[in-house]
């Protein structure tokens, strides 16, 4: 039998060692979600630091006012990626209600196979929100890699590595509800939206290492 499942709301909350007991236990939350939220969590957390390093550092007095900005967004990043979690577990949720709705009667169907459809739906945005947040802030990092503290430039690699994870996860999470998606036409945006994601995620991933090792070197 399945324990019952942490919030994934107070997830966030808990310790470090018992968010990872939590998330290799049989519970579904945390789950996949929240641990790809999480994975984005430390990627803006790096980002924000070297942001933050970056602020009344020498020789970086010309970028004092982008480096404040950056530190804003990635701190606000933070946050969103523990709202967009919700919405993922609660998306989840919702697809696991519709399929315990009764079917004993064509009413009954009816009502299911609409309720089944628009939590799928759900489902499937839901995760793609943490990969558009976690694509917008991989373009901020690449920024701050050509201009922040060289002595952290190196954190803007990490963060860029743990924000392509992230948004390579949320997709995975999108995939998993397509196929029983109805509404092809949103199918075929979804398959769409993940290439962009994944040429731009590519490529923001090799212009920031080519940045840390340009700048560490």
């Amino acid at each position: 039998m399945r324990q019952d499942a942490t919030p994934v709301a107070s997830a966030f909350k808990l310790p470090f060692e018992d968010f990872l007991a939590a998330a290799a236990s049989r519970c579904h939350v945390p789950g996949g979600g929240s641990a790809t939220a999480a994975a984005g969590c430390l990627g803006a957390a790096m980002g924000a630091m070297v942001a933050n390093l970056t602020l009344g550092k020498k020789g970086c007095e010309d970028h004092q006012e982008e480096a404040a900005a950056s530190a804003g967004a990635f701190l606000n990043g933070l946050e969103a990626f523990k709202s967009l979690a919700v919405e993922d577990m609660e998306a989840f949720d919702a697809v696991m209600v519709a399929y315990r709705l009764p079917k004993s009667c064509p009413e009954e169907l009816s009502a299911r196979g609409l309720a089944v459809e628009a939590a799928l739906r759900r489902a499937v945005l839901a995760p793609l929100g943490i990969a558009r947040k976690a694509a917008e802030l991989m373009d901020l990092n690449r920024r701050l890699a050509a201009f922040g503290n060289a002595g952290a430039v190196n954190d803007c690699g990490v963060a860029a590595v743990l924000l392509e994870a992230t948004a390579r996860a949320a997709m995975l999470s999108a995939d998993v509800n397509l196929p029983s998606l109805q509404d092809g036409e949103l199918k075929e945006e979804v398959k769409g939206l993940k290439g962009e994601f994944l040429e731009g995620l590519g490529q923001a991933l090799r212009e920031t290492m080519e940045l840390v090792e340009a700048r560490r070197s």
